[in-house]
């Protein structure tokens, strides 16, 4: 998996943030040619992240066999991560594209007035018992049970749950320069 030499500058694209370039979003963990790892905007289940691809895909179903081979060996290095980083008991996977058809606030936005979904995935880890992260208390008040997100953003340690989960991950460094 490749990650950034530095902090990316923030840019994010209006039309589709799931769309922006990796090196260009500030919530970035780590990037491959096909798909993107970015820390999810709730941390309910800390370290909780989004998987997406690279390029613009509106259904499961039309993704090439390139990107399901590069999916699966992104899981396959970031939930093993996410277990050892924050000691979580399993990790969870679901692919929702639900809020793209809401009627108010659509996400990403609607496109010619139509619902524009990105096929991205929902990583959460979950914990048994309450975890302290850098001075943060996360719990996990469902474990055994369908996730609930409760929309803990915890602002003040996320920049630390993203390089704590770069620095368990098998990265090579590249310039963000070098990606388009």
């Amino acid at each position: 998996m490749k990650a950034f030499l530095r902090t990316p500058d923030t840019e994010l694209n209006r039309i589709c943030i799931t769309c922006t370039a990796p090196q260009n979003d500030g919530e970035t963990i780590a990037f491959t040619n096909e798909w993107k790892v970015i820390l999810h905007p709730d941390q309910s289940g800390l370290g909780s992240c989004i998987v997406a691809p690279l390029r613009h895909v509106a259904r499961m179903a039309d993704l090439n066999d390139v990107e399901w081979q590069g999916f699966k060996e992104v899981v396959s290095e970031l939930e093993p991560a996410l277990e050892v980083t924050f000691g979580a008991k399993l990790v969870n996977l679901s692919c929702l594209k639900n809020w793209a058809y809401r009627e108010h606030n659509p996400d990403p936005p609607y496109l010619d007035g139509k619902p524009n979904p990105h096929v991205h995935w929902h990583v959460v880890p979950r914990y048994e018992s309450a975890v302290l992260f850098a001075g943060v208390e996360f719990k996990d008040p469902t474990f055994g049970e369908p996730f609930e997100w409760r929309r803990i953003r915890a602002q003040k340690v996320r920049r630390q749950i993203i390089q704590a989960i770069q620095s368990e991950l098998n990265l090579e460094f590249v310039e963000t320069q070098e990606h388009t």
